[in-house]
């Protein structure tokens, strides 16, 4: 944000400042600043500065205030719902925005612990800034205005939770902006979402000593910081730790007994949904190494560019994937299937050692002993302790949504077995039956081993039942049978399910189909998959289509990532031809 050109600022009295580096918003207009508690009869603050250097350049202080305020609304106050195209959504003015306000609080916050003494290098002086200026700066209301920018600014987790924490640093030095019950909640929203999960628990505690009416949306707020905290275990876990090693965002129990224990102080009830959100936090850090398996291997084999005599190769393709400035043609090999006691259907009836002992044991038996996966265990203690009354609240009924996140849990932990009780026994027992998303659950759960047999098994009981599928129960099949290297029983499966149920998986399945069939070498498999796309483009609608299946094929034939051009590249990329006599 620093600017190396000189410039220098100067108030509308005509009175010089020293020279500064203040970013230019190309949003900026002059106007008039009118405080947030100042009544509207009254006139606005005339404390306009602006900025002048060589090039007539002018930039005023307040208007830093102005579009704080107008990045803090809905789409800039450009109208729009939140269901609505993005298109109006400007988060890069939000952005210029936030920075130019961090800019002039970093410039407060040097001041002031400094003793107004700074280096003017790169800093804005406004020492000729009148106190009621930096009282509207400073107040509740702009910083409460700054604090919802930052959230419209669509910026990284991790960067959302520096900022955040870096604010409250300086306003907390500067100690000139009251905390209000608005600003408090902003405060949480701002590091729930970036996943502060202390300062989240803090502002609860805070709002509880200040009497402060609870609401909802605050214990929203702060179950989202567990959420946001584990992104980084979600997406980076290392899979060949124990789920002792792992980090403590593992187990989240402590935290959200902190959050039930303030909603029972402020006589706030809990809620079946708050509960599935609590719940929902065990699934959300990641699938243990108990969950997975690699089951191929991406090899990039070199190949000469050209003969001994300088012509170019016969088989060197246009487009054709590159390492290191030269060809390279990409394969596929399978590796080993996973142990046996990974796989439901192989393990079925036979014992499985417990570590450590010469205990054996039902593999369902295994995994219902408390070490088979300490957050596990803790995730379904933490259920039962919501149906029994947890920390002073009363008891709740778990619901179809509970089932269902106990059930992802129980998959991202590799407890299969567990998972298959809880659809089979625990929920019709409890009077609940299981819909859509919980055998699409469980399904992705035994396609990560390669489980067929099994996954036959419950999609026959999902269609027994009358639960249409889904695509992402086509999806979960699919990758259930490229795992086990079955590309032809992929293809037939997507076509079979596109007959009879009108059901698409999502597009990328479409191209992972093409792409394993590509590396394995199987190229009469991946044209036959692009006879089935091309006889999607050709499809026209009828009176017996719903509107929904009318949609979802439109969008499918006017997918660029499945278009003619696309394909080709695609074919390209790893050395085979897509030749015109290819298409219809």
């Amino acid at each position: 944000h620093i600017v190396n050109r000189t410039r220098r600022i100067v108030c509308v009295s005509g009175e010089r400042l020293q020279p500064n580096a203040l970013p230019r918003n190309p949003h900026f207009r002059p106007q008039q600043v009118r405080l947030f508690s100042q009544p509207p009869s009254q006139q606005p603050l005339d404390t306009n500065v602006v900025l002048q250097d060589d090039e007539s350049d002018r930039i005023r202080l307040d208007s830093v205030i102005s579009n704080i305020e107008k990045a803090s609304r809905f789409n800039q106050g450009k109208g729009g719902g939140p269901s609505g195209p993005k298109v109006l959504w400007d988060s890069e003015f939000a952005k210029s925005s936030v920075d130019e306000y961090e800019y002039c609080l970093r410039y407060f916050f040097n001041q002031h612990t400094e003793n107004g003494s700074i280096d003017n290098g790169g800093l804005l002086d406004i020492s000729s800034v009148t106190e009621e200026m930096k009282k509207l700066f400073l107040s509740s209301q702009t910083t409460e205005l700054a604090f919802r920018s930052m959230l419209r600014c669509k910026i990284p987790t991790s960067q959302l939770s520096r900022k955040a924490r870096e604010w409250e640093r300086y306003i907390g030095a500067l100690g000139m902006t009251p905390l209000t019950d608005n600003l408090s909640l902003r405060m949480l929203e701002a590091n729930g979402k970036g996943g502060n999960i202390g300062r989240s628990i803090t502002l609860l505690k805070v709002r509880k000593s200040r009497g402060y009416e609870p609401t909802r949306k605050e214990f929203v707020y702060a179950i989202q910081a567990i959420q946001s905290a584990g992104l980084y275990l979600r997406s980076n876990r290392n899979v060949y730790l124990s789920d002792n090693d792992q980090p403590q965002i593992d187990d989240p129990t402590r935290w959200l007994d902190d959050i039930l224990l303030n909603m029972n102080q402020r006589d706030f009830p809990l809620s079946t949904e708050l509960a599935n959100r609590m719940l929902n936090t065990y699934a959300s850090t990641g699938k243990s190494g108990k969950a997975v398996h690699y089951f191929y291997r991406v090899l990039r084999n070199p190949i000469d560019e050209s003969d001994p005599n300088g012509e170019s190769a016969e088989n060197d393709i246009e487009g054709m994937a590159q390492f290191r400035n030269k060809p390279v043609k990409v394969s596929m090999t399978m590796r080993p299937p996973p142990p046996y006691h990974k796989i439901p259907s192989q393990v079925q009836g036979k014992l499985v050692r417990k570590p450590g002992s010469e205990i054996k044991q039902l593999k369902l038996d295994r995994e219902l002993d408390p070490d088979w996966s300490p957050p596990l265990t803790a995730a379904i203690s933490f259920a039962d302790s919501l149906t029994q009354g947890a920390c002073g609240h009363e008891p709740i009924e778990l619901d179809l949504i509970s089932y269902s996140t106990l059930i992802k849990t129980c998959v991202n932990r590799g407890s299969l077995w567990r998972a298959m009780h809880i659809l089979d026994e625990v929920m019709p027992s409890n009077g609940i039956e299981p819909d859509a998303i919980a055998y699409n659950t469980l399904l992705k759960g035994l396609s990560r081993v390669g489980d067929a047999p099994t996954m036959k098994i419950y999609f026959n009981q999902m269609l027994g039942k009358g639960i249409s599928p889904t695509k992402e129960t086509v999806e979960a099949i699919v990758d259930g049978l490229l795992n086990l290297g079955d590309v032809g029983a992929a293809i037939t499966l997507v076509q079979d399910i596109f007959n009879q149920h009108s059901i698409l998986p999502p597009y990328t399945t479409h191209l992972k189909i093409l792409e394993f069939s590509l590396g394995r070498s199987l190229v009469h498999e991946a044209k036959r998959h692009v006879f089935f796309i091309q006889q999607l483009w050709k499809w026209e609608q009828n009176a017996y289509h719903s509107e929904k299946f009318c949609k979802l094929m439109i969008l499918t034939q006017k997918n660029p990532k499945l278009s003619r051009e696309a394909l080709q590249k695609l074919f390209a990329y790893f050395g085979e031809k897509l030749d015109d006599s290819d298409f219809l």
